[in-house]
């Protein structure tokens, strides 16, 4: 029987998923009655591959994966060509887009998320930057053995030790949610700090409590969880009716963020992230030892609709840093996906600008 703090972290979750709109009658269909649309995963050999494949192929694809080495996939006009690479005993997958000459762009996503969720932004901003959207360690196809260490600071590592591997030395960092926390602490990793030239912090807390209603971190840890992230509903109706829905979001982008959530082992790995951590124990981090680490500019980048994060809350983050900015988009948690045209250009504004 769950304990009274369980019960109200299950309030959280069911007013957090819970429709607060009717989903659009095309957004359902009947395999939302089933159980579970998670896929056993394996990669075709039949996939357009990349004439140029700059990076190792990797001993083996993590579970799961159904995208080959050097893939090439369309996002509009732009190629997008996916990639593994093994590092420090880790398997990442990481999607790129642009001229691998140009200064590199590195994103990082949040929670339930992968790549896909910056595909607009890898789209838009290919024509300047060379993007790499990663898969963190637990989430989409990168590895998913529940052995690895789930520490935001140990994937903040070994993220290191993978643009070590693949070549990446001066980048721009930008982080979503969850992706903004362990882009936190690859900040802190030894000499990284010098090589993020401008960071874009998305979505995600600063200097100020999180504010409520607050995300239920305690439900994502328990192991009953990994049993909804596998529901053929999850994450379709959070995304199209829940509190943090995305308006006017398409069919072809929400199954695909379905899709993306139900490669074989993210449900059961992706929660673990939760397992060593707290809001309370990430505010006094940044206090403690991360503001402290970006030296560089840093663009705060917020949804003024998303329920949780409040406006008011950022008043006077720049002050804890040493070159920063607050930014407010008219979208919800993900205006990534919402106000993709509007994100992209506060992007590219602040790295040019700032360009030399």
């Amino acid at each position: 029987m769950p304990n009274p703090t369980d019960a109200k972290e299950i309030v959280k979750l069911i007013k957090m998923l819970s429709p607060q709109t009717l989903p659009r009658l095309e957004y359902l269909s009947k395999e939302d009655l089933t159980l579970t649309n998670v896929r056993e995963g394996g990669v075709p050999g039949t996939a357009p591959i990349a004439d140029n494949l700059r990076y190792p192929q990797p001993a083996e694809y993590p579970i799961g994966a159904e995208n080959a080495h050097g893939e090439i996939e369309m996002i509009g006009d732009v190629e997008a060509t996916h990639w593994y690479a093994d590092a420090d005993g880790v398997t990442w997958h990481f999607v790129t887009t642009g001229d691998p000459s140009n200064e590199p762009f590195v994103l990082v996503h949040g929670f339930p998320e992968s790549w896909f969720t910056f595909h607009n932004q890898m789209r838009d901003l290919a024509d300047e930057f060379y993007c790499i959207a990663v898969d963190t360690l637990g989430n989409g196809q990168s590895d998913k053995r529940l052995d690895l260490d789930y520490r935001y600071s140990a994937i903040a590592e070994s993220l290191g030790a993978l643009l070590d591997t693949i070549g990446v030395d001066r980048f721009n960092l930008g982080g979503h949610d969850r992706g903004s926390v362990i882009s936190d602490h690859l900040l802190n990793v030894d000499g990284m700090e010098e090589r993020v030239l401008r960071y874009v912090r998305m979505q995600q807390s600063a200097n100020e409590p999180h504010g409520d209603p607050k995300p239920p971190h305690e439900i994502f840890a328990q192991p009953w969880f990994s049993k909804l992230m596998k529901w053929t509903g999850f994450p379709r109706v959070s995304y199209a009716a829940g509190g943090y829905r995305v308006e006017g979001i398409s069919k072809e982008v929400l199954d695909r963020l379905d899709h993306e959530v139900k490669f074989n082992g993210v449900a059961e790995a992706s929660p673990r992230q939760f397992d060593h951590t707290s809001l309370e124990q990430e505010l006094a981090d940044r206090h403690d030892t991360l503001f402290a680490k970006m030296t560089m500019p840093v663009l705060f980048l917020q949804g003024r609709l998303d329920p949780g994060q409040h406006v008011e809350e950022y008043e006077n983050t720049p002050d804890f840093v040493t070159d920063g900015r607050v930014q407010f988009l008219d979208g919800n948690h993900f205006f990534q996906l919402e106000v993709p045209d509007e994100a992209s250009a506060a992007m590219r504004t602040f790295v040019t600008e700032l360009l030399g």
